[in-house]
């Protein structure tokens, strides 16, 4: 009898040559598993690698009718016996595969003329972004709030000597903005345009603050041999001095002011008060004009890309030019001295 690694290896040599090891042990009682002959020969040959010789002569000379008939004479009883005379056959016919579609075809939807204009301005953002990029800018995760910019990101531009620079710009639109805190203390991104505007339309306290002098003067005119008694004339609040109008109500605010023993007699006309920096119609001029210039930069951008051109944004840009050009009319208006030589 064969030793095991024989058996191993002739198993392994006739399953390379297509012979099928089956489940079935040799029925002499070796515990062998029988090989099957190649699917598509005939007739089917099963033998055993340890008992039996080459299957080749099993199938086709003598030895086959030593081998074969002494299987087919054993019990048949054996289940073993049994199962290797029986012939495999294909146990699921094949599948019929139908050349009919299942579902209906399905067609993509038409591109509109807004799915064109996004596809264009996300390929323009881009190359323009890579560009940036390869000059040190940084893309950002924030995106562009623009209604007119469809998934733009910002990017920032470089800082000279480290840190990170406030400036997030978006390449389709070339608007500017900037971090500020809203009233519920929430980052938001808000144009430094604005920002700046916000900021040279506030006052200093210098412009505003009045000189006590006057005031103290004309309260020590009035007390002067006839019995007040209060001692001095009150404060005009500096709101009232932010205007011309409001200039032009400083006597009714005086008149109002006294105790109802004192308003039958006659009270003199207050003095203007003069800040002592800048008027508020020079501040207010210098703001719009600041605004003004910043207004008519940002036209620019918007109408420097022809391949990207924001029709909102050029228009709401266009009208606010067009209020500030208004109110700086007005405010050079009133710097000619009509309404204050009336007041005064």
């Amino acid at each position: 009898m064969s030793r095991v690694i024989d058996v191993s290896s002739k198993l392994g040599e006739y399953m390379l040559k297509g012979w099928v090891l089956t489940d079935r042990a040799c029925p002499k009682g070796c515990n062998v598993p029988l090989m099957r002959s190649p699917n598509g020969t005939a007739p089917i040959v099963h033998f055993c690698a340890n008992c039996d010789g080459d299957p080749s002569n099993i199938s086709s000379g003598s030895s086959s009718t030593s081998t074969r008939p002494r299987v087919d004479r054993a019990d048949p009883s054996s289940p073993s016996l049994a199962s290797s005379t029986h012939y495999s056959r294909a146990s699921t016919p094949p599948t019929e595969i139908s050349s009919a579609l299942s579902s209906p075809t399905f067609a993509p939807p038409m591109d509109t003329a807004e799915t064109l204009r996004r596809r264009q301005q996300s390929d323009n953002a881009s190359i323009e972004i890579g560009k940036r990029l390869l000059k040190g800018w940084a893309m950002l995760a924030d995106e562009c709030p623009n209604a007119g910019c469809y998934g733009i990101p910002l990017v920032r531009p470089p800082k000279l000597g480290g840190g990170k620079d406030p400036r997030k710009e978006c390449v389709a639109c070339g608007t500017v903005y900037v971090d500020e805190k809203d009233a519920s203390g929430w980052d938001r991104l808000v144009p430094l345009d604005a920002t700046i505007g916000r900021q040279q339309n506030v006052p200093s306290s210098s412009s505003v603050t009045p000189s006590a002098g006057p005031s103290n003067e004309l309260s020590s005119r009035e007390d002067k041999g006839k019995g007040a008694v209060y001692e001095k004339t009150p404060q005009v609040p500096e709101t009232l001095l932010l205007s011309p109008t409001s200039l032009s109500v400083q006597p009714t605010v005086f008149q109002s002011a006294l105790p109802p023993a004192q308003t039958t007699r006659s009270v003199p006309q207050p003095t203007r008060v003069a800040p002592s920096g800048p008027s508020a119609l020079q501040v207010s001029s210098h703001a719009l004009e600041t605004a003004l210039v910043a207004l008519s930069e940002r036209l620019v951008r918007l109408s420097s890309v022809p391949d990207v051109v924001d029709p909102l944004s050029i228009g709401q840009t266009a009208e606010a030019i067009s209020r500030v050009t208004q109110a700086l009319s007005q405010v050079k208006h009133l710097q000619a001295g009509v309404p204050l030589r009336n007041a005064s």
